[in-house]
């Protein structure tokens, strides 16, 4: 893992000349399988003996070409779908189904329109019947943390993309989940706003000291936001490599124009392939 500043919001000070021993996986992934069946009635491999471990407070960013089963996977870890074969635990305790452990963030950020930004950030207290007045503090938190204090009376209308794709991630946070997932979080903004964007989650997430994984199309996202970067192969979906970058915290956009920013890029794109060229 890179040599970032804050490498968990909870873990404090440490003796460098003290061997750390490793952390168990946060989210750990053995031989994933999906499959279904399409209209024609015809069996298709969506992903293929996927294993996959993450360690608290690591950003790992998963990349590939479309239609390899990244949403799928994303789906699967959040306990959304169950796999035809293979096991995932998290926190050492077998996924299920959805769990308020994990909090998810979707390209679309699906904001409910009749409610404030203050409200769609409570929405997880609500379904979790969680204590609304505890939560309330954290939701103003959170929206300070995002750059949003001061909207917490406005409603989605009155926002920019890439200030409602805000909106979402705090919700996402708002229940304190162990786990964070990003399904192309920004995929749809403009490319301005996209960077803007990358640089506010890398603040956010070394400030919050989450677990992190973050789907992308992008190959520069990927490398630029991530420790990892799990590249995966065309449908069905496998792991074909796993990248660690090893690039200092916190990174500034300036470094994807660098010598080294460029050799990660190179080395995933080749990786994937003529099939696989992303960008």
């Amino acid at each position: 893992m890179s040599d970032r500043v804050i490498t968990s919001g909870r873990e404090g000070l440490r003796d460098a000349s003290i061997p750390q021993a490793p952390s168990p996986p946060l989210i750990s992934a053995a031989a994933l399988n999906q499959t279904y069946v399409s209209q024609d009635r015809s069996v298709v491999a969506a992903l293929a003996d996927i294993s996959l471990d993450i360690a608290p407070g690591e950003f790992v960013t998963i990349v590939g070409p479309s239609g390899c089963g990244k949403t799928t996977l994303l789906r699967i870890m959040a306990g959304l779908l169950r796999p035809t074969s293979g096991t995932l635990r998290l926190l050492g305790r077998p996924v299920t189904g959805p769990s308020r452990n994990v909090g998810v963030v979707f390209q679309d950020p699906v904001l409910l329109p009749w409610r404030t930004v203050l409200d769609n950030v409570m929405l997880p207290v609500q379904v979790l019947r969680l204590d609304r007045r505890s939560y309330h503090s954290r939701a103003l938190d959170l929206l300070g943390l995002v750059g949003l204090a001061g909207f917490e009376s406005k409603y989605p209308h009155e926002l920019s993309g890439g200030m409602r794709q805000r909106v979402s991630l705090a919700r996402a946070l708002v229940h304190d989940p162990a786990l964070l997932l990003m399904d192309e979080p920004f995929g749809a903004l403009d490319a301005m706003t996209r960077e803007a964007m990358n640089l506010e989650l890398q603040r956010i997430w070394q400030e919050s000291g989450k677990t992190v994984a973050f789907i992308t199309h992008s190959i520069a996202e990927a490398v630029f936001l991530g420790d990892r970067v799990v590249v995966m192969s065309p449908r069905p979906g496998r792991v074909a490599d796993v990248v660690t970058v090893s690039l200092g915290r916190p990174r500034d956009l300036d470094l994807m124009a660098s010598d080294v920013f460029g050799v990660y890029a190179r080395k995933i794109r080749q990786r994937l392939g003529p099939r696989g060229l992303l960008e």
